[in-house]
């Protein structure tokens, strides 16, 4: 077990400073979307926003004198809130539609599903013999992005709901995000032994 230094106490604030601005742009973006619903949704998620901050510093005070483990759990919620602020809009878009409940149900699968295949995720980026398959995330972030434009484009030419396309393309990138971020949620004995597994 290491002890904090004020070196390392210090990079740990910045980067809670930097999950919280991340979150809090896109905590604005994604209550404005739908724009007439931002007075409903930003209270809502300023309030998850805070129990994920209160999360980080409950973890902060068990986890202060192992910064490794810190910092992993820190990137997990960084990204989860990420994903929850980039594909609500899409959940918000479709609520007075039929395709409400087949989003949402969607929506809160891949979230479990992500979960359960996080060991499965963890081994690309710790396997040296997954090497290749570590080079196709970049490519399916560029992939998603592109098709996410694609979308913006054919949805506003097509005159359907003005914040749909945008909903879509962050719907996509939180999707993405999720997968991401399921690995950090692993302990950091978990991540060694399946360092130790893949040298086998």
């Amino acid at each position: 077990m290491s002890s904090m230094t004020p070196a390392t106490e210090e990079i740990a604030e910045k980067r809670i400073g930097m999950t919280l601005f991340i979150h809090a742009t896109l905590l604005v973006g994604s209550s404005a979307i739908p724009e007439e619903d931002f007075l409903l949704w930003f209270p809502i998620n300023l309030t998850i926003e805070t129990l994920i901050i209160i999360q980080l510093l409950r973890m902060w005070k068990k986890y202060k004198y192992n910064t490794k483990q810190y910092y992993t759990i820190q990137v997990y919620w960084m990204l989860i809130g990420l994903s929850y602020f980039a594909m609500a809009p899409i959940v918000k878009v479709m609520y007075y539609t039929p395709s409400f409940w087949p989003v949402l149900i969607v929506t809160v699968l891949l979230f479990v599903y992500a979960h359960l295949i996080r060991e499965k995720i963890a081994e690309v980026f710790v396997n040296p013999k997954k090497e290749r398959q570590l080079r196709l995330w970049p490519v399916s972030l560029s992939i998603l992005i592109l098709v996410g434009i694609l979308i913006m484009a054919i949805f506003r030419a097509q005159s359907y709901h003005p914040n749909l396309g945008i909903a879509v393309f962050l719907y996509l990138i939180g999707g993405m995000a999720v997968f991401l971020a399921t690995p950090f949620s692993l302990s950091g004995e978990r991540l060694e032994e399946l360092k130790g597994e893949s040298a086998d």
